[in-house]
């Protein structure tokens, strides 16, 4: 399966956390950005880390109930994309493969983040996740302090 490279990205030094991917020229809104790649792995895999709660340094992106990939082997530059909670950003996933697109124009330079809404691998975890091991540098105003998916909230009627 071809893999889909553009010439869209850098990798340097980010204000938010290690690494970042920056725009090497203006990205329009709605240009599909990257492919994020890696090995595939089965979510099962990930059982030790999810039960434990145990957070990790370099984040695997759930491509469907059974499967994951895991940037850290055959990765791309997508996997240097930080999380905000405001992202530039968003993820789409087609036939099983995962796409980075603009949410917005985005400048020269700029950082590309994500919303990373992360959560537990295994919906029978249980326990609640420590909000403390995932805490959130990103700085933008509305900064919710977590790189964790807020649960929606409850309508009352």
């Amino acid at each position: 399966m071809k893999t889909l490279t553009r010439d869209f990205i850098r990798v340097g030094k980010s204000r938010i956390e290690g690494k970042g991917a920056f725009a090497k020229r203006k990205i329009p809104k709605g240009t599909r950005i990257i492919e994020y790649v890696g090995r595939r792995i089965p979510v099962g895999s990930l059982l030790l880390p999810a039960a434990e709660l145990q957070p990790m340094r370099t984040y695997s992106f759930r491509v469907n109930e059974t499967t994951m990939i895991d940037p850290t082997v055959g990765g791309n530059d997508a996997r240097f994309i930080n999380h905000s909670c405001e992202p530039n950003c968003e993820s789409y996933v087609f036939d099983d493969r995962v796409y980075i697109y603009a949410m917005r124009d985005i400048s020269r330079s700029e950082e590309l983040t994500f919303d990373y809404k992360l959560g537990p691998s295994l919906k029978t975890a249980g326990k609640k996740m420590d909000k403390s091991q995932y805490v959130c540098y990103c700085g933008s105003p509305n900064c919710r302090g977590t790189m964790l998916g807020l649960k929606p909230k409850r309508k009352i009627n």
